[in-house]
């Protein structure tokens, strides 16, 4: 898992990938770890990183700031983590409908940074779908998925560059490989990521990308509320 720290004091840091590094190494894990000591030059990277450890508050861009330009780069979803010495940090991310998949006191604590890298190492791992591709087998990340359209009896996923077709029905996704929340089943033909959802009606679902596509799910205004329940806290 690769993992970027960006913070504007350089101590800072270095005790955090020390303190995560050395967990890895405890534990076994694959962690790679990379510092930035601003968000222009973290957004300057062309990598996504799997997650994002930010401080809240920073010089020129903070981190929430930080956090809304990483999606809009990537046009997906990011995994971030921020680091924060004030209590106000949280009320301000739910606010702006930030989606923040935690928060770390500063200084540290090793045992709740601990717990919050085997939180996220462990839903990296839930994140992927190993398909079928041929003789073989292809990672998929779920967070990328904009939407599975059926296509006879092979399914096609649509990312943001690109479309690719698998050897699945789309019942079989839903039923066996998409136990996942962020995913609903609107149409026969259609099951679409909610975190792409821009907008809706009783007939349409229109994605960030401007895809429109058929609503026939009658429970999708409940499923998709609870949804963005869940995401602000």
């Amino acid at each position: 898992m690769n993992i970027a720290i960006c913070d504007d004091e350089v101590f800072e840091t270095e005790h955090l990938e020390q303190l995560i590094l050395t967990y890895a190494q405890q534990r076994d894990y694959d962690l790679h770890c990379r510092r930035y000591t601003s968000g222009a030059e973290l957004l300057a990277q062309e990598e996504k990183f799997d997650l994002y450890f930010l401080d809240y508050k920073m010089g020129e861009m903070n981190g929430v700031q930080l956090a809304q330009a990483l999606k809009y780069k990537f046009k997906s979803p990011v995994t971030v983590c921020f680091l924060t010495n004030y209590e106000a940090a949280a009320l301000e991310v739910i606010n702006n409908r930030v989606y923040a998949d935690g928060f770390l006191k500063k200084p540290v604590d090793p045992p709740l940074l601990q717990e919050k890298l085997e939180q996220f190492y462990r839903a990296s791992f839930a994140g992927r779908l190993e398909l079928k591709k041929g003789k073989g087998f292809q990672t998929v990340y779920t967070q990328d998925i904009l939407y599975i359209e059926a296509d006879g009896k092979r399914s096609t996923f649509h990312f943001a560059d690109r479309t690719e077709s698998f050897n699945y029905l789309l019942s079989e996704l839903e039923a066996d490989v998409l136990h996942n929340v962020c995913f609903c089943r609107i149409h026969r033909s259609f099951i679409v990521n909610l975190q792409y959802v821009a907008k809706y009606d009783s007939k349409h679902v229109t994605l960030a990308d401007g895809t429109v596509l058929p609503l026939k799910a009658r429970n999708f205004r409940d499923f998709y509320r609870d949804f963005l329940f869940r995401s602000n806290f």
